[in-house]
Formats: structure tokens, sequence, C-alpha cells
């Protein structure tokens, strides 16, 4: 099969959606299909009239284009062009534009009006999570919303450390909650650990001096900001890793819980996100609340209230001097581990969405 896949070019550093679409074509191509992959330049949703012309001039490529939703959604013309035209428009939805943080009440207004349009024009729509789909159905008048869940990459047991070291991985924007985890962290500085802040891309520098500015109220050495890493430098973060943290505000799957539970590695989400399947393996619903520490072993972390820093800051400190709780957890991610889906139970997900 011939599969256009446009993509946004340069968004300022790696981030779910591009990691997601890069191992999807890589997928898809492992498996003989031919993907012509079309990076479209653009400060994409805020892109300018010369960046919708290529996009315009992209969606004729192919006659079946998968389109990430960051770039679909705020050109609904373009889409609606494309479909009418003959060519079969799929938008591949990570983040609906509404759910990023720091957006003023108009801009929200402006992003769901496009997005919903986009998604009407299109003909089809696929998500990452359950999560997300029931978001969509909710957010929008869609008749129906597929679900293509991320896959994983193999990876060894990271053998952690001592003193336990606590990471967030993903990029610096306020939705990720880094103020909330730094502020929690503030009050178990009694307790032996490490942290890390990993990653980059955040489109407010003034969001990134906050966050090193209150890393610098602890201790030297306790919170490290190594920024970007990649490879074996992004590897060795995950070896000496203990407890993944992605309380996120909103967040459609987090496939950086994943990729922490393929190294046996539990991890705290935000309730009432798409991580909390991501974790667990199945949806809590939209509207469920902050949860409880599992203390029968069955979950492989937590689930904390995003917006109540004394909440997770319990959690750690349950987390930290009771080591019976640390194998419970432990032994829950190595339990799921083995559930996790590959890519290329991805690609086949969303060829037969195609297909059907």
């Amino acid at each position: 099969m011939e599969l256009g896949l446009i993509v946004p070019r340069g968004l300022g550093g790696p981030s779910g959606g591009s990691i997601y679409n890069h191992y999807l074509a890589a997928a898809l191509g492992e498996a003989g299909h031919l993907v012509a992959i079309s990076p479209v330049s653009g400060n994409w949703p805020n892109a300018t009239p010369d960046d919708h012309r290529a996009l315009t001039r992209a969606l004729r490529h192919e006659p079946v284009i998968v389109v990430d939703g960051i770039i679909a959604s705020a050109a609904p013309d373009a889409i609606r062009t494309a479909v009418n035209a003959g060519t079969t428009v799929w938008v591949l939805l990570h983040l609906p534009l509404p759910a990023e943080t720091g957006l003023s009440d108009r801009q929200m207004t402006a992003f769901a009006a496009s997005e919903e349009a986009a998604l009407q024009a299109a003909s089809g729509v696929i998500c990452t999570s359950t999560w997300a789909r029931d978001d969509l159905l909710r957010r929008y008048r869609l008749d129906l919303v597929h679900v293509a869940l991320p896959g994983t990459e193999p990876a060894a047991v990271s053998p952690g450390s001592t003193p336990p070291h606590l990471l967030m991985l993903g990029s610096l924007t306020p939705r990720k909650n880094h103020s909330m985890v730094l502020a929690a962290l503030a009050d178990v500085t009694d307790l032996p650990w490490t942290a890390a802040v990993v990653g980059g891309g955040g489109q407010s520098g003034s969001h990134e001096a906050t966050l090193t500015s209150l890393a610098g109220r602890f201790a030297p050495g306790r919170i490290a900001f190594p920024g970007v890493l990649r490879g074996a430098a992004l590897d060795a973060e995950w070896d000496r890793t203990n407890l993944l943290l992605l309380p996120s505000v909103a967040e459609t799957f987090g496939m950086v819980v994943t990729e922490g539970l393929a190294r046996g590695i539990p991890g705290v989400v935000g309730a009432g996100t798409g991580a909390v399947e991501a974790l667990t393996g199945h949806t809590a619903g939209r509207t469920a609340g902050p949860g409880q520490v599992p203390t029968s072993g069955t979950l492989p972390g937590g689930v904390v209230d995003p917006q109540n820093p004394h909440h997770l800051a319990g959690l750690l400190r349950d987390w930290l001097t009771d080591p019976a709780l640390r194998r419970s957890w432990r032994d829950a991610a190595l339990r799921r581990r083995d559930t996790l889906p590959t890519w290329a139970n991805t690609a086949t997900a969303l060829l037969d969405i195609i297909h059907q």
C-alpha cells in the first residue's frame, strides 16, 4: 500500500507525537508498505498562509494520506479541499489543540472551532488511546473515532539507583506539570533521592526559566536539567531511574509511561488523563478521581490529583519509605511490561482502520 504521512517539520524538540510518527512510519516500512513522509514547515498550529499553501500541495501527492493533527486541526479548508478532490485524508490526532495549557479563552474557542471543522471534513479520525477517543467524541460532533495505541520498543530492565532516582521526561510545557512536581519534591527533601527533568522544546522560555529557578532552591545535585537526551545518554538516564513522574494536567496517552514500563519502571500519572490508560492498560474514565496509593501490588505505580502537590508528596513519601510498596510497584511494572503492544501492532491497527 502507498501511504502519505504529513508531519510538522522542526517543532523545536522531540515530543510524543513526533516519536509516534517516527516509529509508525518505520513499522509500516518494515511491513512492506511504501510510506511517503512529507514534513511541512510552519509554527503549527499558528502557521502562515505560505505554510498552508505548502500543506495544500502536500495533500495532492498520495491517494491516501495521514496528517498529524497539529497540522490538520489548524487547516480545515485544506483538508476539505483535498477530500472533495478525491484524496482520502485521515487525521492522526495526538492532542486536541484546545487541551494545551497557556491558551486564552479566545484561543481555545478558535482552536476548537477549527479542529472540529477539520475533523468533520476529514475522511476519518485516528487517535492514540481509548481515553482520547472518548474525549474527542465528547468535544466534537463526531460519529466515530478510531484508536491506534502507541507501541513500545523492546528494552532491557533498568537496574535503578541508590538512592532512588526520579525522572520527568517530556517537553518543557506547563501541561506536563513540572512546577507541581517540584513543589511536591520540596516536601520530601528530608529523604534521600535524586531527580532529573529531561526534555526541551517548550515554546515558553519563561516557563523553562521558572523551572530552573525552582530547582535552584534544592541542594546541589538533587535535581538535574540535562536538556534533551538521545541515544546512549537517554538509555543511561533510563537505567538509573526507579520511578517515572508524569502527573500532567492533560495527556491523551503518555508514551513515556509505557517506555518506562518496558524497562520495569513504575510511574505516577495524573488522574483523569489518558496516562492512566498507559499505566494500567485500561481507561479509568475522564472524570475518574485521583485514586489512592495501591497496596495490593496490582498497579505499576500511582494516580494523583494533578492539582494537588501535597497528594503527590504524600505518595512519594510512602514510596520512598516503604520497601514493600516499592517492590509491589516494581513487580507490577514487570508484569505490565509483558502486555505492551509493539509498533508492528500499531501499524497493523492503523492499516486495519484505513482499509475497513
